[in-house]
């Protein structure tokens, strides 16, 4: 009788077991692997996911998710700042997001109207996203005050985080050029720099 108790007790200790490991299989594959991209509206703490068109918004300090903005939010859904996350909960970083992205320049638009071969009116409309850079010419260090990132080489692949390694501090305490770049990634420029800044260090 006895053995016969002892056989249901584990039985049904092995039935909860893997019922629970069936919960986080399932937990384990809500996150997929890669970088999420998101539109930060950091003004009004709201997140748009191009890639399943949806938001993300705070509603009485918990966060809501769905295919359309509540109608009094969506005038605040404009002037987005583009973020790479690790999850496709975008609110589980907000901490981050908000120290990183708060003070991020928007893009500027120029709009120039000419006249063309036929007498007509043509309306160009260019978008460019200017980021603020110092660069540190002798060591090519690149800092971004906006996201409190720095670039730099190593073994000859770029590298970024928010803090240098020990070795390399020393070449920020001082000097450095302010400089503007049309992309998040500056090392994308890098010739450039080098040619117009390398020179240039104070």
């Amino acid at each position: 009788m006895t053995q016969h108790k002892n056989l249901i007790k584990i039985t049904a200790l092995a039935l909860a077991l893997s019922a629970g490991m069936g919960t986080v299989a399932d937990a384990d594959t809500v996150i997929e692997a890669g970088k999420h991209h998101f539109v930060f509206y950091r003004d009004h703490n709201i997140y748009y996911a191009p890639d399943s068109h949806t938001y993300y918004w705070l509603d009485n300090g918990r966060w809501q998710t769905g295919a359309v903005l509540p109608e009094e939010e969506r005038v605040y859904a404009t002037n987005g700042v583009d973020v790479v996350l690790d999850t496709d909960r975008p609110y589980e970083r907000h901490d981050y997001v908000v120290s990183h992205y708060r003070d991020y320049q928007p893009a500027t638009t120029t709009t120039v109207e000419r006249r063309s071969d036929d007498g007509g009116m043509v309306t160009t409309t260019t978008t460019t996203t200017k980021h603020r850079y110092v660069y540190y010419g002798d060591h090519d260090i690149f800092f971004s005050p906006e996201t409190k990132t720095y670039f730099w080489q190593s073994d000859g692949r770029w590298q970024s985080g928010s803090a240098l390694p020990v070795d390399m501090m020393p070449y920020v305490r001082s000097g450095g050029t302010a400089i503007e770049l049309d992309t998040v990634r500056p090392y994308e420029r890098h010739d450039y720099v080098v040619t117009h800044y390398r020179h240039h260090d104070d």
